[in-house]
């Protein structure tokens, strides 16, 4: 039973997608012309948020700037929030693309870090206080592993293709990408314990709580993990590619980033709109969309323990659903070619 439930971790797949429900109509409207730069005001006494950046790493504040950069970090970094805590990806510069990378556990401002060995890809468990790696453990041989931040392994792991990336991790299942980089590539929900497939679709956008975001590459549905069933919706009237999809830390709303990295040439573009999944309905962040220089390196999108949604966009931004415009730090962010925040706590 096991050695067929595992097919699927290691690049196969047994499965036959559910055929999708009848496309809805979608929105023919014409998207808004971009304004310039992120627009908001700064809020009084600041908006008290502290992220992580890539850049050392560096730990900053959006009101006073830098506050700390921890210390023993390589270089070449990618970030990502783990709860209240944070690994980070070493992808040194001039490294081939034949080996794994060193992943590595934020321990504080002053402290070094802690090595969680090398890996292909790592997402946060959904206990939001371990992580989910692919381990190589020889050429052609790898394995879907829990660790703990503090570097422990948590259970056996299941053999899996090196070529699987994992993505998020909801009390239904792990999100996988089967084929990563590859034009066969197909996203998986499976039972991390036993490989089981749950949910299976060419592109899952994101999941979060008892929802996957769907992409039909013409319009989007919401797939609900209680029952089965399928909710068509309506795109939003957006002049941006495949969107980038970041789940709010309580799982009740997405933000659906319709960026567009050539819009008009040299210049990007970038629509944020949030979804709720329970009610189906969207609501666009103020000051949509607009044009911007940090859509490749220097931004980013994470959500604050407060409920507020946080961009990097020369400034870091609060705006919290609801709000009429977003609230903008004092402090101008580090030039230079990284990407990605963790906001921490």
């Amino acid at each position: 039973m096991l050695g067929a439930a595992l097919v699927l971790l290691c690049g196969c797949t047994g499965e036959t997608p559910a055929p999708p429900s009848p496309s809805p109509s979608t929105t023919t409207t014409t998207p808004p012309a971009p304004a310039t730069g992120l627009t908001g005001i700064p809020a009084t006494g600041g908006i008290g948020v502290t992220a992580l950046l890539p850049t050392g790493p560096t730990l900053f504040d959006a009101d006073r700037g830098p506050t700390a950069t921890p210390p023993g970090y390589p270089g070449g970094l990618g970030v990502l929030r783990v709860g209240e805590q944070a690994v980070l990806t070493a992808y040194p510069a001039g490294a081939g693309h034949n080996d794994p990378f060193e992943m590595f556990a934020y321990t504080g401002a002053s402290n070094p870090p802690r090595s969680l060995g090398r890996a292909w890809s790592v997402v946060p468990g959904a206990d939001q206080e371990s992580a989910w790696l692919i381990r190589q453990d020889a050429p052609d041989s790898c394995r879907l592993q829990r660790v703990s931040l503090s570097g422990e392994e948590l259970g056996h792991g299941q053999s899996a293709s090196c070529r699987t990336e994992v993505r998020a991790e909801t009390s239904h299942g792990l999100l996988i990408r089967i084929n990563s980089g590859s034009p066969e590539s197909t996203d998986a929900l499976i039972d991390p314990e036993t490989g089981r497939t749950v949910r299976q679709y060419p592109r899952i956008l994101g999941a979060t709580g008892d929802w996957l975001l769907l992409d039909g590459f013409t319009d989007l549905r919401l797939l609900n993990l209680r029952d089965g069933s399928t909710k068509p919706l309506t795109r939003p009237a957006s002049g941006g590619g495949p969107p980038t999809v970041v789940p709010s830390r309580d799982g009740r709303v997405f933000a659906v980033d319709f960026a567009d990295p050539s819009y008009r040439g040299p210049r990007q573009s970038r629509d944020i709109w949030l979804l709720s999944p329970d009610t189906q309905a969207w609501e666009h962040a103020p000051g949509m969309p607009f044009i911007t220089d940090h859509l490749k390196q220097g931004g980013g999108i994470d959500w604050s323990e407060a409920g507020d949604l946080v961009l990097a966009d020369g400034v870091l931004a609060a705006w919290h659903p609801g709000e009429p415009r977003w609230r903008l730090g004092k402090a101008t962010l580090p030039d230079g070619e990284w990407n990605g925040i963790a906001v921490l706590p």
